[in-house]
């Protein structure tokens, strides 16, 4: 018969132990298979080790709790197993008691040593109990008495009991846990009992503990399972166990129902249950209550000598001599820095270092009160001392840190941070101090000491990031580590700290993200913070998203509506169109809105404009709708929409919506069958208008289209389409055929016999490129596609084949290109390009390397440009070492192409140097331009003049009156062929490019002072005859010529007599020379003309600066010559000039309206210089309309997006006085105010606000004036409770509000004198006028809470963003007047803040709360102290508390409570017994002065009764 095991122990079966003694069994540890079958340690060790380090290991294991290791095999184990028995069930009866069984299973029963021999295996064994779940592991109870079976105690072997004097072996087999009394527990008194006098170990006091019930250990009462609550009777399990039995007439076990239920059923019940519950309440209040002030005293300051004071300070850094006894004896002289060196140099326990402190910062704080001073200067010393010592707690640690050489650095830092965490954390220093010096040492740490930096600022993390002055500056300070680390090139060497940054960058992002509310800060941090492509961490991505556009809500414009956002669109494709090689700015113009097609209409509309000149901006118009961005718009659709609500009636507009719809279908982004299905779908072509030149560009567009991209049914179809409106496809292609034969005839390629243009006279380049230039775009596309896929395709195959074939000759290449330039179509000259690339040919590489730089705005565009000259560049690389000299044509071009491409500058700096090196390398080299044949074309004076040049280049450098004396004899030479058209002239130009190599620098003073001369002479040829062959050849560069041409600011403005002749038109003549195409002739042959065409297009793009004087100085000279009268003919009178200055004009408005505004603004005593200038300012800004005086309301009513830069020059004209200093000036000025104020007035009530773009160019008088005008006028309208505005007026004010805010954000965001305004009052109070209709509960408001909600307020929140973007933010505003109002404004938003928490569907909250953060980061401190006293006692909302940098004190809301002695009334005192008129008392109530210093646990060596800084009956603390 098997006895029922205990609950909860599963069965067993029985092992012996291993000594095979089976006379009792001890309790075993269940264990799962896993730590039963544990595989043995590698590592074996000897039996003998493994018995000895058993116990060790055992009792190591009870004393932390650590699961005990079993080792060795299975065999061991089970041995090990062996024996062990429950006492509470086994296989049969056994004669054992309880009595013995509870001892020998109480874990409470300490064995002595003597009894070790008659122990058995009832040692204590190391508890081994544990479940399948670690986490759940029961504890060590002892087992329950055996209810069935009471197992018999077995004998004791006699070889334990016989052999005493033999020593026993130790027993290493696992003991049960045996719970030990703590040595220095305290025992219970001993109830009036005896104690033993002999001596008793603790072991034994521990024994006697356990049996003797009058004899213990506070708090240490072991359950052994015999307590009497262990017993369950019947009145036990009804009421419970007492210890004491309750006296018979207590209450309290008795049910409250039967004498509470009569009297709250009573109709007074409610009142009288109120009564009671007031008492205790009072009752409460009143316990809870300081009575009295602190008598607290800190321990006194002994002066001691240098020995006493050390012998102190080492019993203070023993934790055995109580701080009582030290507290008596506290020296003097320890203080500051002292004190913290000596507790970290005696290595005093943090607590007691920290109680030293209290009693020193103690005694100091009250020897300010025992001077007898007032108290502001008590407050102020005692702040100060404060102060001071936080500072030296700050360099004690930077000092430990600091000092990592020593050996014990480790153990210093850690003492260190330690004592200074405590300090903190006691209130014990200057917080807000103590967290600046926290941010500032991580703001200026370098990389060697940011991580330690990082784990001290990590301690006060939640702190720093719960103040909005200090939470800002740390997350700065870590963004920026983080991004010097992700830029910095030795990344991969600071892996693990990038790794520790970036984790705390990811934890901020998603705990604070209010402490990234910073536009400056985000702007300069965002791209390395932006999460990698691929990565699938969705908090981090929504957390990021959502801070970039709460950022970017506080830097961006205020309107997002659609005229704003053209505008936008607009200035960023003109900034690609200044800079193509700009990607970013293509990826940023995407960004701009979410609505795509919008974008697409504003780029067709920039395509076609008028006001851009240029055929580059076709091109990067179909790039923009060939990128990925818009690969989810249909284009074909959005083109056609476009022609569909625009007219186009200018022919310059439709050719280049022909042009552009040529490269999109060629690349097949615009669809040719869509189009004509469209057509289709809306009736086809019927009448023969629709069709012609001047016909609507919609239907035109089928003849345009490009017909070689056109399959063989897609030309049927459009053949049958325009014949129904009687349009010849017929004689279309035999114009075609046509113009492909004269191609031919020009490139000298075999016609066919049958050709009608075989017997005929082949046309002539400039003849047959004028008829390309006025054909359709499907004829110039089909010449273009022939010239590039036919003919050069072919010459390239063959120079590619395995036999070689004939290079492209130099004019045949020339012939192609310039007839693909007249067709304009620079794809397929970039195709040409590509397939001549590999020639060998250095002139033909260095005409492909020209075309690049002429056409580079294309070129860029389309995204060749740097293929096209690494191309080119590794060409040349190949030719040096084959030809050498032989490549200089291309190093050439190279070298003047390469510093026009961003990127390459070390390139440029390199090709120069090697140009110089091969000039002054082999002069007398066949390849030469000096060579002996050039020579002897010259006549004997000048093959003299050669010969000595020749000497000259056999040296290295040359002396610089040899060098001038050639020089002026070259000069000498050219002065006598200028005018006369004769090719010695050019010649003249090569000797003298020969003659700068030597001395660059010295040749450029030369020529300078030879301009110069010629800018003086009166009688002269044109200088169009001299000067494009010296600028072509590199002899005269455009920095001399700007530099020479322009005049003093006097000369400028008024015409000078000595000035006759050719000398007063010089500059015209400069101008002009820039601006008018030459044709080859003797003096300038087709490839200078060439070169000189990339001189004039690389001044008018990159010397606009410079032009603008010259343009200047020109309108004075015209001016002047004028009045004059002088014989000398003009050259602005001729109309080709003019048309070019105009062309000019735009160009240069477009680069800089400020600067052609100052230009054009000239008054001069000429009426009719002013008339012209007028007259061309008109054409300007209409080119198909009449001049003449354009009014304010005039100009402004013709701005748009794209004609904003001239209405600005226009206006600025407007607005130019001849005299500013007269006596006239300031009434004519303020004349020229009124007007345009009432002209900008009207516009803004027609809803005209297109013009507010070109504000920020005015005058700052003129934008300051507008700004006040438009403020006052948009702060007016603002409702409030005062004057609510009726139901009609608020859509007009509404839309009203948006126009005048317009204006304002224009002129504030570009503008530079209105930058530095401070918010002014009047916004002030229409906030707070907002804020109250938002509180307000009348039901009457409702229509005007909805409109403040809806569009008031994010009409204000937008004004104020104005005042928080990085331009602003950049300025200190704390040194500005108006700290005062900024702090009214950040207490109204934080009411706004709170107010709008109603209404969560906005998120207006939200935005209240970040302009608010933008705002108080520049408020001065004073000014943030009285906002926190202002919303410190109205508001607990965290969110303020950030805001506003103030922590809660818990102190601060401590009273002491003055009552007066009530009367000594019955009544009275029957209240006060019932704990129920504690109202009645008066009483008076003042802050209690809560002294952190104070707060000590030893405080002096006589404790009195309450002697404690804090009242210990708040506590409810009772003496016993």
């Amino acid at each position: 018969m098997t006895s029922r095991p205990p609950m909860a122990v599963p069965q067993r079966q029985p092992q012996r132990t291993l000594s095979g003694s089976g006379l009792s069994q001890s309790p075993t540890h269940q264990r799962t298979l896993s730590q039963q079958y544990l595989p043995q340690s590698p590592i074996r060790k000897s039996e003998s080790f493994g018995e000895q380090s058993t116990d060790v290991g055992d009792v190591a294991q009870s004393r932390f709790n650590t699961l005990p290791r079993r080792g060795g095999s299975r065999l061991k184990l089970e041995l090990a197993n062996d024996g062990i028995e429950h006492p509470g069930f086994s296989e049969s009866p056994q004669n054992l008691d309880a009595i013995s069984a509870n001892k020998v299973f109480t874990p409470s029963r300490v064995m002595s040593v003597n009894d070790a021999s008659d122990a058995g295996d009832m040692t204590p064994r190391t508890s081994r109990c544990q479940t399948t779940d670690d986490d759940l592991t029961p504890l060590p109870m002892p087992p329950r008495r055996a209810r069935f079976v009471i197992p018999a105690k077995r004998s004791e072997p006699s070889s334990m009991s016989t052999s005493t004097s033999t020593p026993l072996k130790k027993d290493a087999r696992p003991k049960p846990f045996v719970l030990e009394t703590p040595s220095i527990a305290p025992r219970y008194p001993n109830m009036g009992k005896q104690e033993p006098t002999s001596k008793t170990t603790t072991k034994e006091m521990a024994a006697r503990a356990r049996t003797d019930p009058c004899l213990g250990f506070a708090d240490f009462y072991p359950w052994n399972g015999g307590h009497p609550e262990d017993q369950f009777s019947d009145s036990i399990i009804r009421l419970g166990y007492f210890e004491k039995a309750p006296a018979q007439s207590t209450q309290e076990p008795a049910s409250a129902k039967a004498p509470l239920f009569p009297a709250l059923k009573h109709k007074s019940g409610l009142h009288t249950l109120s009564t009671i519950f007031t008492g205790i309440l009072n009752q409460r209040r009143h316990s809870g209550q300081i009575t009295s002030a602190s008598t607290f005293k800190p321990p006194p300051r002994v002066t001691l000598t240098d020995t006493k004071r050390e012998i102190w300070l080492k019993d203070l850094a023993n934790p055995a001599i109580s701080l009582r006894r030290l507290s008596r004896t506290i020296p003097h002289g320890i203080r500051g820095k002292v004190l913290l060196d000596q507790c970290l140099n005696k290595n005093v326990p943090t607590d007691r270092a920290v109680w030293l402190a209290k009693c020193v910062g103690a005694n100091e704080i009250r020897a300010f009160k025992r001077k007898g001073v007032n108290g502001t200067f008590v407050m102020g010393g005692e702040a100060k001392w404060i102060r001071d010592w936080t500072v030296f707690v700050e360099q004690f640690v930077e000092t430990i840190t600091n000092a990592f050489s020593e050996n014990d650095w480790k153990t210093k830092v850690t003492y260190a941070i330690r004592l200074a965490t405590h300090l903190y954390a006691e209130h014990l220093l200057d917080r807000d101090h103590y967290m600046d010096w926290l941010v500032s040492g991580l703001e200026n740490s370098n990389l060697s000491k940011l991580p330690m930096w990082l784990l001290i600022i990590q301690i006060y993390w939640k702190d720093l990031l719960k103040l909005r002055r200090h939470g800002r500056r740390l997350v700065s300070a870590i963004l920026s580590h983080h991004s010097s680390i992700y830029y910095h090139p030795d990344r991969d060497i600071l892996l693990p700290l990038a790794t520790r940054l970036q984790s705390l960058v990811e934890s901020l992002l998603l705990t604070t993200p209010e402490n990234f509310i910073n536009p400056g800060t985000w702007t300069k941090y965002r791209d390395s913070l932006a999460e990698p492509p691929g990565s699938n961490n969705e908090p981090r991505a929504r957390a990021f998203k959502s801070i970039d556009s709460r950022n970017d809500y506080l830097t961006s414009s205020n309107a997002k509506s659609q005229p704003a956002l053209r505008s936008i669109v607009v200035q960023l494709l003109d900034s690609i169109h200044r800079t193509p090689l700009d990607n970013a700015i293509s990826k940023q113009l995407w960004k701009t809105s979410e609505n795509k097609l919008s974008i697409v209409r504003t780029v067709l509309e920039w395509c076609t404009s008028l006001y851009r000149p240029g055929i580059a901006k076709v091109y990067i118009a179909a790039v923009l709708l060939r990128s990925e961005s818009a690969s989810d718009i249909d284009v074909t659709r959005a083109i056609l929409d476009f022609l569909d609500a625009d007219p186009l009636e200018e022919t310059a507009r439709k050719q280049l919506v022909y042009h552009l719809v040529s490269e999109l279908a060629r690349s097949g982004h615009f669809s040719i069958p869509q189009y004509i299905q469209w057509l289709i779908a809306r009736g086809g072509l019927l009448y023969p208008v629709e069709t012609s030149p001047d016909g609507p560009c919609v239907t035109r567009l089928l003849v345009e289209i490009p017909i070689h991209s056109l399959n063989e049914s897609m030309r049927n179809l459009r053949a049958t389409l325009l014949r129904r409106a009687c349009y010849s496809v017929e004689n279309e292609a035999e114009d075609m055929a046509t113009a492909l034969s004269y191609v031919k005839r020009t490139l000298s390629v075999p016609l066919r016999f049958d050709d009608p243009l075989f017997y005929k006279k082949p046309m002539g380049l400039k003849k047959l490129s004028n008829r390309i230039e006025l054909s359709s775009r499907s004829l110039k596309t089909t010449v273009s596609s022939w010239l590039s896929n036919d003919f050069i395709s072919g010459v390239a195959q063959n120079l590619q084949s395995a036999q070689g074939g004939m290079e492209l000759p130099k004019p045949t290449f020339e012939t192609v290109r310039t007839l693909l330039e007249a067709a304009q179509d620079y794809t397929m000259l970039e195709n040409v390009l590509k397939l001549l690339a590999p020639s060998s040919n250095t002139e033909l590489l260095a005409c492909c390397a020209d075309t690049v730089n002429l056409h580079l705005p294309v070129f860029a565009a389309t995204g060749a440009a740097k293929s096209l000259f690494q191309t080119l560049y590794e060409r040349l690389k190949t030719i040096l070492e084959e030809q050498g000299v032989g490549a200089r044509p291309l190093l050439a071009s190279l070298a003047n192409l390469a510093p026009r491409l961003t990127g390459l500058e070390d390139v440029a700096a390199q090709l120069q140097n090697d140009l110089i090196r091969i000039d002054r390398s082999s002069a007398a080299d066949a390849s030469s331009p000096l060579s002996d044949n050039m020579a002897t074309q010259l006549q004997d004076a000048e093959t003299e003049l050669s010969e000595q040049i020749e000497k000259l280049a056999s040296y290295t450098s040359a002396d610089r009156p040899t060098m001038e004396r050639l020089f002026y004899a070259i000069i000498k030479k050219l002065q006598a062929y200028w005018g006369k058209s004769d090719e010695r002239q050019r010649l003249c130009c090569i000797l003298l490019t020969r003659l700068r190599v030597f001395d660059i620098h010295h040749f450029n003073e030369l020529m300078r002072s030879w301009v110069q001369h010629i800018r003086k002479l009166a009688n002269r040829p044109p200088i169009g005859q001299l000067f494009p062959p010296l600028v072509s050849s590199g002899c005269l560069s455009l920095a001399i010529l700007f530099a020479t041409a322009s005049r003093s600011q006097p000369q400028a403005t008024q015409f000078q007599p000595s000035a006759a002749g050719s000398s007063s038109i010089y500059m015209q003549e400069i101008l002009q020379m820039l601006m008018m195409p030459f044709s080859p002739s003797q003096v300038m042959t087709s490839e200078d003309c060439y070169r000189f065409r990339i001189v004039q297009d690389h001044a008018k793009r990159e010397h606009a600066k410079e032009i603008m004087p010259l343009i200047r100085g020109a309108l004075a000279e015209y001016s002047a010559s004028r009045n004059q009268q002088t014989s000398i003919p003009q050259p602005l009178d001729d109309d080709d000039t003019e048309a070019q200055l105009l062309e000019l004009l735009r160009g240069l408005v477009l680069v800089d309206p400020n600067a052609a505004s100052q230009t054009l603004s000239l008054k001069g005593p000429d009426p009719k210089l002013a008339a012209l200038i007028e007259t061309w300012t008109t054409k300007l800004l209409v080119p198909r309309g009449g001049g003449g005086q354009k009014s304010f309301e005039q100009v402004l009513e013709l701005a748009n997006e794209f004609t904003l830069p001239f209405c600005q020059v226009k206006l600025s004209l407007n607005l130019a006085t001849d005299d500013a200093n007269g006596p006239e000036a300031s009434e004519k000025l303020q004349l020229q105010f009124e007007l345009l104020t009432k002209a900008i007035d009207n516009a803004i009530d027609a809803n005209n606000i297109m013009w507010t773009g070109m504000l920020p160019s005015l005058s700052t008088e003129i934008t300051q004036h507008m700004r006040n005008r438009a403020e006052a006028r948009f702060l007016d309208i603002i409702p409030s409770l005062k004057n609510p505005p009726g139901d009609p007026l608020i859509g007009k004010n509404i839309h009203m509000a948006e126009n005048l805010l317009t204006v304002v954000d224009s002129i504030f965001r570009g503008g530079s004198g209105s930058k530095t305004s401070p918010l002014s009052g009047a916004l002030v109070e229409k906030l707070a006028d907002l804020w109250d209709i938002m509180a307000s509960r009348n039901s009457e408001y409702a229509s005007l809470k909805t409109a403040v909600l809806s569009h008031w307020l994010p009409l204000l929140f937008s004004y104020l963003t104005l005042y928080t973007s990085p331009s602003a933010s950049a300025i200190d505003m704390s040194r500005l007047q108006g700290g005062e109002i900024r702090a009214r404004a950040l207490i109204v938003l934080a009411g706004l803040v709170q107010e709008l928490d109603n209404h969560p569907s906005t998120n207006l909250g939200q935005q209240a709360f970040d302009i608010a953060l933008a705002l108080v980061d520049s408020l001065p401190d004073d000014a943030r102290l009285q906002c926190v006293r202002a919303v410190k006692d109205a508001t607990a909302d965290p969110r303020i508390r950030y805001l506003f940098s103030f922590a809660p004190n818990p102190a601060e809301d401590f009273m002491l409570a003055h009552r007066d002695k009530p009367p000594p009334g019955i009544q009275e005192r029957r209240a006060i017994a019932m704990g129920m008129g504690m109202s009645m008392i008066p009483e008076r109530l003042t802050p209690f002065v809560f002294r952190r210093w104070e707060i000590l646990n030893e405080p002096t060596p006589n404790v009195g009764e309450n002697d404690t800084s804090l009242s210990l009956t708040l506590f409810d603390a009772r003496k016993i």
